[in-house]
């Protein structure tokens, strides 16, 4: 029968960069996940303060400062916003994944100014989000 000493140390240094790697790479996917959602609601807040009259660059800049979105960028148009962000993992062991550079274009509806003002049965009753009239 063989000895079997060291067989415990031969296999955690067989499995411990199998798992750290697999950590590492959990932990990069988490940081992109973020910075996903930041895109996409840096995008929408654009969109939002372009619909309502305000400066859609303002918006988004004030939520596209973190370091999970440090490279992205900005572009609004009369139409909308449009918000990149490069990706690519810089975790050691993960650099395998690749390029996850990510897009996002949030489209705003017509100026708020345009049909605030409308009426019709609905905003008569409802004008504004206030129940006039008898509700």
């Amino acid at each position: 029968m063989r000895s079997s000493r060291g067989q415990s140390a031969t296999e955690l240094a067989i499995a411990l960069p199998i798992v750290l790697g697999l950590l590492i790479a959990v932990v990069e996917l988490g940081f992109w996940f973020g910075g996903t959602h930041y895109a996409n609601y840096a995008a929408f807040a654009g969109a939002r303060a372009q619909q309502v009259g305000g400066s859609p660059e303002s918006a988004v800049s004030a939520l596209l400062d973190g370091r999970a979105t440090r490279g992205a960028t900005a572009s609004a148009d009369g139409s909308g916003v449009r918000v990149d962000m490069p990706w690519e993992a810089d975790l050691p062991f993960v650099s395998g994944i690749g390029d996850l550079s990510y897009d996002v274009t949030v489209v705003a509806g017509p100026d708020e100014e345009g049909y605030e003002g409308r009426t019709g049965i609905r905003a008569n009753r409802y004008g504004d989000n206030n129940c006039r009239g008898g509700c």
